[in-house]
C-alpha cells in the first residue's frame, strides 16, 4: 500500500520567503552623454583601442598567469563540488560486517541508516549552493576584470613614468646648455653670479627629479611581474620605452544605466548571493517540520541459510530545539536583507564609477589638447628668449630660465593629462562591464539527483517492511 507522506504537511504555513524581484530605479541615460555606435570588437577588446603590441601581450597573459585569477577558479571548483554534494537528498550511513562467533556458522551483515527532510530542506540547501556556485563563477569573472583593469593600469602608469623621465632628460640637457650660456655671459660682464646660481640650482633640481622617477619605473615593472604571476626581474619582454604614451582611439558606446545589471560581474555575484540567501531561509524553515528517518539491516548466513531483511521508518519531530531553530530562520532572514541591501550597493557604485570615468575622459581630453599647445607655445618662447640673450636683445638671464621652468611645467602637465586619458578610458570600460566574458569553463553539476522541495510528496511502499 502507497501512503503518501507529503500530507502530513497539509495545513502548514509557506515553507522559506518569498524571491523579491530585484528591481532597480535607474536614470533612462548616463548625465555624460557618450556617442551611441554598433558595437565592435574594440568594445570587448577594448585595450586594442590602443593599438599598442605590448599592451595586448601583457593582458594575454594577465588573464591566463595571474595568481589572483587562479585563486578565483580554485573557489569555483570548491563551489562546484558543494553544490554536487548538495544535490544527494538523503543523509546518512552504511556499514558492512561479518561475525563469526564461537559455535556459530559466519554470518554478513549490511546496515544502512538515512534521513530525509519532509518540509524540502534538500531541495532549498540544493538551491542555495548552486546559487553560490553561480556567484563563484562570477567572482572569477570580476577577478579577471579586476586584473585587466590592473594591468592596463600598470602599463598607463609604467608609460607616464617613463614619459616623464624622458621629458627630465631633454630638460637637463636644456638647462645644461642656459648654464653654459650664462658661464659665457658672465665671463664677458653681461651676467651676474646671482643669475650663475639660479641656473645651477635648476640644474641640480632637475638632476635630483631622474633617480625619483627611475625608482617608480622600476617599481612599475615589478607591478607588472608580480600582476603577470612572475617573479620579479623575470617578466621576459622588453618594456623600453618607445617615446609615446598609449592613446585610445574612437568613441564609446556607455549604453543605458540599466544595461549594468546584466554586463557587471559583481552586480551579477550579488543578485546570485541574494538568491542563495533566500534558499538559506527555506532551508532553515524546513529543518523545523518533522524528518523521515529510515534504517535498513540485510543479516545472510555465509553457509547458505536464509537472508533477513528488515526496513524500518519513522519520523522525527524537532521539538524541544524549535526556539534554536526559529532563530536560526530569524538570522537566515536578516541576511537576505543584507544581500538585497549589497545588491542596491552594486548597482549604485556602478552607476557612479561610469559616470565618474566619463567625466574624467570628457575633461582630460581636453586637457591634453591644451597641454599640447602649452608645449608647442613654451617651446617657442624659449627658443626665442635664448636668441634674444645671444643677441643681446632686451631679456635677461632670469627670464630665459623662467621659459624653461614653464616648458618643463607644460610637459609634465601633458604627460600626466595623457595618462589620465588612458586611465579614465581603462576606468570606463571596466565601469561598463566590458572586456571578459560572462562565462567561464566548469564541471557540470548533475541536475538528475533526487531533491526534495517544499512542493514534493514522499511515498513509501509499506509493503517492503517486515
Amino acid at each position: 500500500m502507497m501512503i503518501p507522506l507529503g500530507i502530513l504537511l497539509a495545513g502548514c504555513a509557506e515553507i522559506g520567503m518569498a524571491h523579491r524581484p530585484l528591481e532597480a530605479d535607474l536614470p533612462d541615460r548616463y548625465s555624460v552623454l557618450a556617442p551611441v555606435k554598433a558595437p565592435t570588437r574594440e568594445d570587448t577588446e577594448w585595450w586594442r583601442n590602443f593599438n599598442d603590441p605590448v599592451l595586448d601581450q601583457l593582458v594575454v597573459r594577465g588573464m591566463s598567469d595571474n595568481l589572483s585569477v587562479a585563486e578565483a577558479r580554485a573557489r569555483l571548483r570548491e563551489a562546484e563540488a558543494d553544490a554536487r554534494g548538495a544535490n544527494v537528498p538523503v543523509s546518512g550511513n552504511a556499514n558492512a560486517s561479518v561475525r563469526a562467533p564461537s559455535n556459530v556458522s559466519e554470518s554478513g551483515e549490511f546496515s544502512i541508516n538515512g534521513q530525509i527532510n519532509l518540509a524540502g530542506e534538500t531541495g532549498f540547501r540544493s538551491r542555495a549552493a548552486q546559487a553560490r556556485l553561480e556567484a563563484a563563477e562570477f567572482n572569477t569573472i570580476e577577478a579577471r576584470r579586476t586584473v585587466l583593469s590592473e594591468v592596463a593600469q600598470a602599463y598607463a602608469d609604467l608609460r607616464f613614468f617613463q614619459s616623464s623621465r624622458a621629458f627630465r632628460a631633454q630638460d637637463l640637457r636644456s638647462r645644461q646648455r642656459t648654464l653654459t650660456d650664462i658661464e659665457t655671459q658672465l665671463g664677458a660682464g653681461a651676467a651676474t653670479r646671482l643669475d650663475l646660481l639660479r641656473a645651477q640650482s635648476l640644474l641640480a633640481e632637475t638632476r635630483a627629479e631622474i633617480p625619483q622617477l627611475d625608482a617608480r619605473i622600476i617599481q612599475t615593472r615589478n607591478r607588472l611581474s608580480t600582476l603577470l604571476g612572475v617573479p620579479v626581474g623575470s617578466l621576459g619582454m622588453d618594456l623600453g620605452y618607445r617615446g609615446q604614451q598609449p592613446m585610445p582611439k574612437g568613441t564609446i558606446d556607455a549604453g543605458v544605466p540599466a544595461d549594468l545589471l546584466r554586463a557587471r560581474p559583481d552586480i551579477r555575484r550579488a543578485e546570485q548571493l541574494y538568491a542563495a540567501a533566500v534558499s538559506e531561509v527555506g532551508a532553515a524553515d524546513a529543518a523545523r517540520y518533522p524528518s523521515l528517518n529510515l534504517s535498513g539491516l540485510i543479516s545472510a548466513p555465509t553457509n547458505g541459510g536464509s537472508r533477513t531483511e528488515t526496513l524500518l521508518a519513522g519520523l522525527v519531530m524537532p521539538v524541544f530545539n524549535q526556539p534554536a531553530l526559529l532563530a536560526e530562520k530569524d538570522a537566515a532572514a536578516a541576511r537576505v536583507e543584507q544581500t538585497y541591501l549589497q545588491w542596491r550597493i552594486a548597482v549604485l557604485q556602478a552607476v557612479e564609477e561610469v559616470e565618474n570615468a566619463q567625466t574624467l575622459l570628457t575633461s582630460a581630453r581636453k586637457s591634453v589638447a591644451a597641454a599640447r599647445e602649452a608645449v608647442t607655445l613654451n617651446r617657442q618662447a624659449l627658443d626665442l628668449s635664448r636668441e634674444l640673450l645671444s643677441s643681446g636683445g632686451n631679456i635677461t638671464v632670469l627670464d630665459v630660465l623662467d621659459r624653461e621652468r614653464a616648458l618643463s611645467s607644460s610637459r609634465t602637465a601633458l604627460a600626466q593629462n595623457t595618462r589620465d586619458v588612458a586611465s579614465a578610458f581603462i576606468q570606463l570600460y571596466v565601469a561598463l562591464g566590458r572586456g571578459h566574458p560572462l562565462t567561464v569553463d566548469r564541471m557540470p553539476i548533475n541536475q538528475d539527483a533526487a531533491t526534495v522541495s517544499s512542493r514534493d510528496e514522499l511515498s513509501v511502499d509499506l509493503m517492503s517492511f517486515q
